[in-house]
């Protein structure tokens, strides 16, 4: 048994045997008579590269047998594959790294992958194991979310070929027999994969011989061998995989799910001046957030849940399980808080004429506001562009004053994907989600942008600067829209909503009379109804922020998710039915909470 490795160091590309933790370096070509120099370094000493420098991977889907029980698919006549690109080969011990165009989930499959040693074309299952050069553990990293975003067309190139997706070695061993490997996945510390190569369908030999009948392998070119039981997502905030194939090698690479950030961070700055107003749900999560991550950071709030945090900080409860406390400071007013770098306007659409009066006191020359409402904005209109071109929106500013008091110049949008609760006075509940794109208005992307972007990354959330943050405002309208409203007005949770016939078919229809009323104002949407609901029953049994709102008696969000939109519909002479009538309904529900005083809650009753 040899194993080869390839290397960096001193800006040289070299390769060798591998044996403990030094590498016995050879020259020459590693597939063709390697010559030993002579030469000896330490592991600890190079940058270790793939052990190869393939012109392809080839990999299977539904090689094995305990896989297709399971899913019940067909035994396949011949070997199923796909190709991975070139640009996605990645070394053990380097990130994993999610893309900028994708925020979906992203799945591992350790698997093991047979590297041809020489030129290979219609050679015999018999011929195939003179064509083997060794073998490798290979991660099959995939973004799974978009294979079936086309309905007519599975997306495997482009799942299977992001840069970084086509991770394999750190070793290519030679002289095993592959039927006595096993195949171990273990992510964060726990097996989730172990399964052995003679449950393929195809083994090592028997692959060689088919595919070189389709096309010509090369030196250096990997089969990844498809995989079995135990692919999954890496879910976790951080995550740490491994591929761990016993007398082969073990693979070693970190996935963050934050996006990278694409802009040089440099020196870490200095603490942001950052006042979040309101520390309900999402401002009180951001508010830790940013917190937990070194900013200066000062909450605006009232009552109980102020005095909390005056008290013993945020309390913020993972939806992992992890609890976190952070402190800062926390006032009822503007005037204590100071000039900022950052305000985040995290209250309710309804509330903002409020707090909005004395706002200037917050603001510095270069200040930033951030909106993070549900819905519509009232800045909508505003350096849009067109024959719409800073028009007001009655319903969210009736008397003018946001627009007065806050300067177009300082705005960001932000679309709020991550859902969670006040469960108790300076205590945040995250239930799920954690992505925060963000866009200026113009549709540019500018230093502040930039910024913005690293702060969330800092504090282990998710965002992109995106350069039509309209469209997506309007993906999540789309959701707040309909389900907001059916769950306010029937108490039933989101995945009540989507598996009841009636009420799906409720939301589609509003959702539609939304899109036609969009679609003239310009906005694409990058998913479809049927998938937009689908994501939302996936979210499962949670209580939508606007059933939240009836059931503690607090005054609805009315025109900001409904109410926006119908004034668009008439803005742009669509016809909106649907919408129409479950706009009426909620504020005759609005109506009689305020003039009851109380919230309206459901129970059980034996």
């Amino acid at each position: 048994m040899t194993q080869w490795i390839r290397f960096e160091r001193g800006g040289k590309t070299s390769f060798g045997t591998l044996e403990g933790d030094t590498i016995k370096v050879h020259s020459g070509d590693m597939f063709d008579n390697p010559s030993p120099t002579g030469e000896s370094v330490k592991l600890g000493e190079v940058q270790v590269l793939t052990p190869c420098d393939p012109s392809k991977m080839v990999g299977l889907w539904n090689n094995f047998h305990e896989l297709a029980a399971k899913n019940d698919f067909q035994h396949p006549v011949d070997p199923l594959y796909f190709l991975k690109a070139p640009n996605s080969f990645h070394p053990h011990g380097r990130p994993i790294v999610r893309p900028e165009s994708y925020d979906g989930r992203i799945l591992y499959e350790g698997e093991l992958g047979v590297v041809i040693g020489k030129k290979c074309s219609n050679v015999t299952e018999a011929e195939a194991g003179e064509y083997i050069f060794g073998y490798t553990p290979v991660n099959d990293v995939t973004a799974v979310d978009l294979m079936k975003k086309f309905p007519t067309f599975d997306q495997w190139t482009r799942v299977k070929s992001f840069d970084t997706f086509g991770v394999f070695g750190p070793v290519i061993t030679t002289g095993v027999d592959p039927m006595k490997l096993r195949i171990r996945t273990v992510l964060n510390g726990k097996e989730r994969q172990n399964y052995p190569v003679s449950d393929m369908f195809f083994p090592p030999h028997k692959l060689v011989a088919a595919i070189s009948k389709d096309m010509t392998l090369m030196p250096g070119d990997i089969i990844a061998c498809g995989t079995s039981l135990g692919a999954g997502v890496m879910d976790q905030a951080s995550n740490k995989i491994e591929i761990v194939i016993d007398g082969v090698g073990t693979l070693v690479n970190q996935f963050d799910q934050v996006l990278p950030s694409p802009f040089l961070l440099g020196e870490a700055p200095k603490p942001r001046r950052i006042c979040v107003v309101g520390a309900g749900a999402i401002g009180g999560l951001l508010a830790a957030k940013f917190a937990l991550a070194g900013e200066d950071v000062t909450v605006i709030d009232q009552g109980v849940h102020l005095a909390a945090i005056q008290k013993n900080g945020l309390k913020l409860e993972w939806h992992d399980g992890k609890v976190q406390a952070a402190r800062m400071k926390a006032v009822n007013k503007a005037a204590d808080a100071g000039k900022q770098d950052l305000v985040v306007l995290a209250v309710k659409a309804h509330y903002l004429e409020q707090v909005v009066r004395d706002i200037d006191t917050l603001l510095d020359k270069d200040t930033v506001v951030l909106t993070v409402q549900n819905g519509l904005p009232w800045w909508y209109f505003q350096k849009l562009g067109g024959e719409y071109d800073n028009q007001r929106l009655q319903s969210l500013d009736p008397t003018g004053i946001l627009t007065k008091k806050i300067d177009a110049e300082r705005l960001i949008g932000c679309v709020v994907y991550p859902a969670a609760a006040v469960t108790a006075p300076g205590v945040i509940h995250h239930v799920e989600g954690d992505r925060f794109p963000i866009g200026e208005l113009d549709g540019k992307t500018r230093e502040r942008t930039k910024s913005l972007h690293d702060l969330f990354v800092k504090a282990g959330l998710k965002s992109r600067v995106l350069k039509d943050i309209r469209s997506e405002i309007w993906l999540k309208a789309w959701g707040n829209l309909s389900f907001n409203p059916i769950s306010a007005l029937t108490h039933a949770t989101l995945v009540d909503i989507c598996q009841f016939a009636e009420t799906r078919a409720l939301a589609a229809s509003m959702m539609k009379e939304a899109q036609d009323i969009a679609e003239k104002l310009g906005v694409t949407f990058r998913v479809t109804i049927d998938k937009r609901i689908a994501g939302a029953e996936s979210v499962g049994a949670h209580k939508t922020s606007l059933l939240q709102d009836v059931e503690a008696g607090r005054s609805l969000e009315t025109e900001a998710l409904i109410g926006s939109i119908l004034e668009m519909a008439k803005i742009t002479g669509t016809p909106a039915p649907s919408i129409e009538s479950v706009y009426a309904l909620v504020k005759l529900l609005n109506k009689v909470m305020l003039t009851e005083g109380a919230g309206v809650v459901t129970k059980k009753v034996a």
